[in-house]
């Protein structure tokens, strides 16, 4: 990805959310089966929240020999799912990430994240 390519809010929490559920299931076999079994309890778990209870969620294990490649839907702005939108808005309460920083954005495109020590980071995603 090009260092000038600016990735929406709703995209980066989706990243941001895939890394931790693919570390913790790399390094928690019991994780891993929670993950593949009930993915919506693995969100719970490792979020304490489950931001999209409304949506299927499928997890696909790789096979030897086989790369998965997940291609999302294009969906425009206006059909973003309550919870989604919510959650970009801060409504929906903190997300607390692996290192124990916890991340809000707010509707104007602004991500806040606080540190383990306190301090809040502010960063600024252009649309």
């Amino acid at each position: 990805m090009s260092a000038n390519v600016s990735i929406d809010p709703i995209t980066q929490a989706r990243i941001h959310a895939e890394r931790a559920l693919l570390e913790q299931a790399a390094t928690d076999s019991a994780f891993r089966a929670l993950l593949t079994s009930n993915p919506h309890a693995a969100l719970k778990e490792l979020l304490g929240v489950d931001p999209i209870p409304s949506h299927t969620i499928k997890v696909v294990e790789e096979q030897p020999g086989e790369i998965v490649l997940v291609l999302p839907r294009a969906m425009g702005q206006d059909e973003l799912p309550d919870e989604l939108l919510d959650m970009a808005a801060g409504v929906a309460g903190s997300w607390r990430d692996e290192w124990g920083d916890t991340w809000k954005w707010d509707k104007t495109g602004h991500a806040y994240r606080t540190d383990v020590c306190g301090v809040e980071h502010h960063t600024a995603f252009s649309k």
